[in-house]
């Protein structure tokens, strides 16, 4: 087995530390060093440097019963930023995050075009016009990370295929690192939902899935604080199960695909059959006043959003199932009825294993998620 050399060692000791203040912060320098098995000098020593960087501060807390004040250490909120893109075919959305990963500013527009030029240029103006409101310059912020819907290359930063916004093989990652000279990420938006899901999930929680029910379907599990990505980062296309190969055609390809009985656009397909309808937000109101054919639509929906509920289930074991997407998060009606349809379909020994929530972080989820993890990537790469 090979030595590890000094420097490497002391590399990991940084980032030990600086994660043990990112979690645990404010914390004394006498708890790191009891908590890492690290001498006080080294833990000391680390404390001092990433203090000289900016990227801690020093505060006093005077506990009870204790007359002396300990000197503690936590994460210095505007030591360093991290940037949060999510990418749809219909709108842009960015966000800014402090190192104490607070969301402190969002932004959504209309999407103006889907080619992958024109859609570089309009986040690079998004971003150049984020930092002059903010006064940040380049070496406040360490980078940014971009959520799409589809198939994601995360280590290239390459867009494999994505439906919604008709990519292939795109260098997403490449291309703005080239027109904004900092470090790019791009991974699939609903795994980086799941992230920001998982900071506000209670700490008993280690498996968490979530579940979009939107243009599409998808799921992502994080497991431990960590993205169960599988071989080729397509783990929980749930959408693409195949619950009936004699169904409607998907434009994967297959037939009978799980999302063509639950998706926006297949609803309103469906929906166009029987009566002109050019919104979700109608067929929902047809369904309200008593049309048969459209409560029903809704309810094959909501059996199928509960078989892909029992699904994951069965096949991941989570303690908790977060419930997201626009299905469920703009429409009460729909999100009503699945909270108390879908325990029907659950295989009774999953019973009462699992909670089921909706989302907490909604439309900043993605943009969170992607900022959380910038930072992630920052903190296990550091070098000072």
């Amino acid at each position: 087995m090979k030595i590890k050399n000094q420097d490497f060692l002391k590399k990991e000791n940084l980032i030990l530390v600086l994660k043990m203040i990112s979690d645990y912060g404010p914390i004394s320098r006498a708890e790191i060093s009891k908590q890492t098995d690290m001498s006080p000098t080294s833990a000391s020593r680390i404390v001092a440097l990433l203090s000289e960087k900016n990227l801690i501060e020093e505060v006093a807390i005077n506990h009870q019963n204790v007359g002396r004040k300990a000197n503690y250490f936590r994460l210095n909120k505007k030591g360093i930023y991290f940037i949060g893109v999510e990418l749809d075919k219909s709108y842009l959305r960015v966000g800014l995050m402090n190192f104490d990963e607070e969301l402190i500013f969002k932004k959504t527009v209309e999407m103006r075009e889907t080619d992958p030029n024109m859609v570089v240029k309009q986040i690079v103006d998004e971003i150049y016009e984020l930092k002059n409101n903010f006064d940040l310059i380049d070496n406040l912020i360490f980078g940014l990370c971009v959520g799409i819907p589809g198939i994601i290359e995360p280590e290239k930063g390459i867009v494999s295929f994505s439906v919604q916004m008709q990519w292939e093989n795109t260098p997403l990652g490449d291309i703005l690192h080239e027109r904004l000279g900092l470090p790019v990420k791009v991974d699939n938006e609903l795994k980086l939902k799941a992230l920001s899901e998982y900071k506000f999930c209670d700490d008993d929680v280690e498996h968490l899935i979530i579940l979009g029910f939107g243009s599409g379907v998808g799921s992502a599990l994080i497991s431990h604080g960590d993205i169960n990505r599988g071989k080729s980062n397509f783990a929980g296309e749930i959408g693409h199960t195949i619950v009936d190969p004699n169904g409607a055609c998907c434009p994967c390809g297959n037939f009978g695909c799980l999302q063509t009985y639950i998706a926006e656009p297949f609803l309103l397909n469906e929906a166009a059959k029987i009566k002109r309808i050019d919104s979700l937000e109608e067929l929902i109101l047809h369904a309200e006043n008593g049309e048969i054919w459209a409560k029903k639509l809704i309810l094959k929906a909501i059996k199928y959003a509960s078989i892909a509920i029992n699904n994951t289930v069965c096949s991941f074991n989570p303690d908790l199932v977060i419930l997201s997407g626009s299905l469920i998060e703009n429409h009460p009606y729909i999100q009503n009825l699945l909270l108390k349809e879908y325990e029907d379909t659950i295989w009774s020994p999953a019973h009462n294993s699992f909670d089921v929530e909706i989302t907490k972080t909604k439309d900043e989820g993605v943009i969170l998620g992607a900022a959380i993890r910038m930072k992630n990537h920052f903190i296990e790469n550091i070098h000072l």
